[in-house]
């Protein structure tokens, strides 16, 4: 997606003994950890002190996470748990074992009641694709939540509407999200349907749905 500069690369492999020990998952998510990932490298830290750019209240550090897949898959729920694990704002760069890239991040902000605690919001995951062969600088932002807007960005749906917060344009493209995963699964069942009185009340709902993700698209 991007590079960063040198003076933010710590390149450090976190034991996944640690993530284990930290996080105290499930039997599940250790198997998950265990099967699907072969390496977890804390690949470069993006602060006031590595990259001069200043911090804010809502968005302190960025944290850039590369995993390394020992396949092509990995749960959504593993992404979770590490996003748990380090409570502050990270990109991860997901490599799988064909060497192919998706890039992958969970809004964060610091919680309402106790700044000190994390809200992890939705999550935006890319597809894999092939590497290129030179990635473009980080963009020029004036602080770091700006920072933060410019690296979501890409992951997004939607761009943002003029004037727009990065909290609403999130929430935006989170119910996009939602509406397309309820509108893929009413089109199987009306395809499915056999009589004509339900298919014609779910091609209603569905109408009602594409209109409303016709809405916030815009």
């Amino acid at each position: 997606m991007f590079t960063f500069p040198a003076s933010s690369i710590v390149n450090r492999v976190i034991p996944k003994a640690r993530i284990i020990e930290n996080a105290r998952p499930t039997t599940r998510l250790k198997d998950l950890l265990t099967n699907q990932i072969q390496q977890i490298r804390w690949h470069a830290k993006l602060s006031p002190e590595t990259i001069k750019i200043p911090a804010t209240s809502q968005v302190p550090e960025i944290q850039i996470f590369h995993l390394t897949l020992k396949d092509s898959e990995i749960h959504p729920d593993l992404l979770g748990l590490l996003d748990k694990t380090i409570p502050q704002p990270m990109l991860m760069v997901i490599e799988a074992a064909d060497h192919k890239l998706a890039h992958s991040a969970a809004f964060k902000r610091p919680s309402d009641a106790d700044a000190s605690q994390w809200v992890v919001g939705a999550r935006f995951t890319s597809t894999f694709v092939i590497q290129p062969s030179s990635f473009p600088p980080l963009p020029v932002a004036l602080d770091l939540s700006r920072l933060y807007t410019a690296l979501l960005q890409p992951l997004l749906p939607l761009t943002s509407r003029k004037s727009e917060p990065l909290l609403a344009l999130i929430e935006r493209c989170d119910r996009h999200q939602s509406l397309q995963r309820r509108i893929a699964l009413l089109t199987a069942k009306v395809n499915r349907e056999k009589q004509f009185n339900r298919r014609v009340a779910s091609n209603q709902e569905l109408n009602v749905l594409r209109a409303e993700l016709a809405g916030i698209s815009r």
